[in-house]
């Protein structure tokens, strides 16, 4: 609960909201390391486009994934893993509010993880801006 309220309170500074936007726009459009797919995802993908069951495994393998790069070590690497799957659960969309039983936790998961990295990056990028 303390987190949700300091991303409340990050969401009320314009600027940091701007940064954010464009932030998540430019991993979602431009960065190539986020349109990858592992074969097993692949597979579960292609299951959900035609059999609602796959939703459940889906969402299980996402979170699965998420909590994987959360125990890395490597910050290079888990923030990379992270918005990798914030790009998969943005590109299911709608889904996740169909099926929202099964995707609730991960959506709420991932985007805490990823408020955390956007204001790291800003608060950081205030930093060098002050220099």
């Amino acid at each position: 609960m303390k987190l949700q309220k300091k991303i409340d309170k990050w969401l009320k500074d314009e600027k940091f909201v701007t940064f954010a936007n464009k932030r998540m726009q430019e991993e979602i459009l431009y960065v190539p390391e986020n349109h990858y797919l592992d074969p097993k995802h692949e597979e579960l993908e292609e299951g959900f486009d035609y059999y609602d069951c796959y939703a459940a495994p889906l969402a299980t393998y996402l979170t699965y994934r998420l909590q994987l790069v959360k125990c890395s070590k490597n910050a290079k690497k888990r923030k990379r893993g992270i918005w990798w799957v914030y790009v998969q659960v943005y590109i299911l969309g709608f889904y996740t509010k169909v099926f929202a039983c099964e995707f609730e936790n991960l959506v709420r998961m991932v985007n805490e993880e990823v408020m955390l990295i956007l204001h790291s990056e800003y608060t950081q990028s205030l930093r060098t801006q002050r220099q």
